[in-house]
């Protein structure tokens, strides 16, 4: 089977996976690098997948103002706590494809290729977001 067919087959598995999920499939390519082959995804949020998590990022920053809010009449301890905890929180969410996307992705698609065992060569898949796509450099040998 031709490298092309890989990506095909592939696409024709996981876009309605992604589409189901709010995620969208912006590249996938089978290549060599430094001898050795990878086949990559590339995924980003759906434009609505990406309006809902905006969103909840929002709530979750006036939340936290508002019991921000609330702390200043406690202790400096608690305030100082109570930052920390919120600060946390909403470094966890942001939109965007975050790790746990990847690997969700990542999972479902990992279970297909074992059962379908169709690409004849030796290769590692990646998940990845579309910012890895402005980074990534191709060499083909």
């Amino acid at each position: 089977m031709a490298k092309t067919n890989y990506t095909e087959r592939v696409e024709a598995f996981i876009v309605p996976f992604l589409t189901k999920n709010g995620y969208q499939l912006i590249k996938s390519e089978f290549v060599n690098e430094y001898g050795n082959n990878f086949l990559r995804l590339y995924i980003d949020l759906s434009d609505e997948e990406f309006a809902a998590r905006s969103k909840k990022l929002e709530e979750t920053k006036e939340e936290a103002l508002a019991e921000q809010t609330e702390a200043a009449m406690l202790s400096e301890n608690a305030i100082n706590e109570a930052l920390s905890t919120d600060k946390e929180e909403a470094e966890d969410e942001t939109p965007g494809v975050s790790i746990n996307d990847c690997v969700k992705v990542s999972r479902y698609l990992n279970k297909w290729l074992d059962k379908e065992d169709f690409i004849n060569e030796v290769y590692t898949m990646e998940v990845c977001s579309r910012g890895f796509l402005n980074e990534a450099v191709t060499v083909e040998e």
